[in-house]
């Protein structure tokens, strides 16, 4: 069984249910066990490729804003569990076992466009600021982006940079909001 470890999945589920990704790919920044991904993959249409982006291994660093550097668990044991448990989405999803910096810096993913992201990675302000600024730039025409923990971090700084993208608020729920951007037609 595929697990999560946050909230509001329910949501994430509604704004993925038919969405057209219209052959472009799709994201998740912070892939843990796998529900995310999971449910993106049950629910999207039209998806290139699903990549989930993790380092696993433990890795220490700062988390939030407001907290040092710490140590969660991120085992290379959950992320075996999840390449097991994500086997039956073969051709569908690629798990790139590094760094959210180093998926941004590989030249394989720079030219590729995507309709959806989930942001659950690094939840400091610069972090998801940087992330979703770099996906802002590979967009499809319709996308949607989600960011979990939203409250954790300057949201409303990430949501104004949006908006020069064509970026606006679809919904919004305790800890998960859904930004889109429509491609307008002249």
């Amino acid at each position: 069984m595929i697990k999560g470890d946050s909230t509001e999945y329910n949501l994430l589920e509604k704004w993925t249910k038919d969405f057209d990704c219209q052959g472009f790919m799709t994201a998740e920044i912070g892939v843990r066990e796998g529900l995310g991904s999971k449910i993106m993959l049950d629910n999207l249409k039209n998806i290139y490729l699903h990549v989930g982006i993790d380092p696993y291994g433990n890795l220490k660093y700062q988390h939030y804003d407001d907290t040092g550097s710490y140590t969660c668990d991120y085992t290379d044991t959950m992320r075996d569990k999840l390449l097991e448990d994500m086997a039956v989405y073969k051709g569908q999803f690629r798990l790139y076992n590094d760094t959210d910096t180093m998926f941004m810096n590989d030249h394989e993913f720079t030219e590729s466009k995507y309709a959806f992201v989930h942001f659950d990675g690094p939840h400091m302000t610069r972090d998801v600021l940087t992330e979703c600024i770099w996906f802002a730039n590979r967009t499809a025409p319709t996308t949607r982006f989600v960011f979990d923990d939203f409250p954790k971090y300057n949201m409303q700084l990430i949501r104004d940079c949006l908006q020069t993208f064509g970026f606006d608020i679809l919904d919004q729920g305790k800890n998960k909001i859904c930004l889109e951007k429509e491609r307008r037609v002249m």
